[in-house]
């Protein structure tokens, strides 16, 4: 976790801190769901302590949304949830890419108080910045890739609600030749049908095809050859050099 994380995780656990849960949980009690004793577990185990595992029950077990317990339910929990992800230990059954999706549902940037909303945002911002940093690589049947996909935290940021905006301008200002390297990786996952130029993840087909497109047109803008044409020549690996030689755009 880098300092950055560190110091939102924290003010997160102080800036939520006014959030309890009570006797019982909002959710599903189904066969696929939630147990009775884990649902007793999740309530009495002080938030800090939470695993992965056990807060990924509660990600995939509470489907309705309201404005009142629910709300303030998602919110006792979500320092425990910023700090899982900072560690890359998402607690959810799927990964980092909807970990945080009941926040889609929770229109917190017009009805949460001003100090939570700043703080979410932020959350995603460092989010961003740290995962740039990410360059370690994975040998495919294909030829060396990134280990880590930004896919991952662009679908998180947009099924939560975030700011994409924001975020792709974070990404934009980050320092080279992270930030190019992701970019021509990314690349590799544009799709063009029907007009559309767009960022191809399963979780944001239909409901979410603006925030594809946004990407997409992110990330063929002509100044992001020029970036990855500077930072070819910044990295001496040769396998970074060549995921940014396949990113070029002709």
């Amino acid at each position: 976790m880098t300092p950055e994380l560190r110091h939102i995780v924290d003010d997160a656990y102080r800036v939520f801190s006014g959030y309890e849960l009570h006797r019982t949980l909002t959710v599903c009690h189904c066969n696929c769901c939630m147990t009775e004793e884990t649902e007793r577990e999740l309530i009495r185990t002080p938030l800090r302590k939470i695993s992965s595992h056990l807060l990924a029950e509660y990600t995939n077990s509470a489907h309705d949304w309201d404005d009142g317990p629910v709300a303030c339910q998602m919110r006792y929990f979500l320092p425990r949830y910023f700090e899982l992800l900072a560690e890359d230990d998402p607690p959810d059954s799927m990964g980092v890419d909807i970990c945080l999706r009941r926040m889609g549902n929770a229109g917190w940037r017009a009805k949460w108080p001003s100090e939570e909303v700043d703080l979410i945002d932020a959350f995603f911002d460092a989010l961003m910045v740290a995962s740039l940093s990410r360059l370690d690589l994975s040998l495919w049947p294909a030829g060396w890739r990134l280990s880590f996909d930004l896919t991952d935290v662009l679908t998180l940021v947009v099924t939560a609600a975030g700011d994409l905006g924001r975020v792709l301008a974070v990404w934009d200002k980050a320092e080279s030749p992270g930030a190019a390297v992701h970019m021509a990786a990314l690349r590799d996952r544009l799709l063009v049908s029907g007009g559309r130029t767009y960022l191809h993840s399963a979780y944001l087909e239909r409901s979410h095809d603006r925030e594809a497109d946004m990407i997409g047109a992110f990330l063929t803008r002509p100044e992001v050859n020029q970036r990855i044409e500077v930072a070819f020549f910044e990295i001496e690996d040769p396998r970074l050099q060549k995921i940014l030689s396949d990113g070029m755009l002709s």
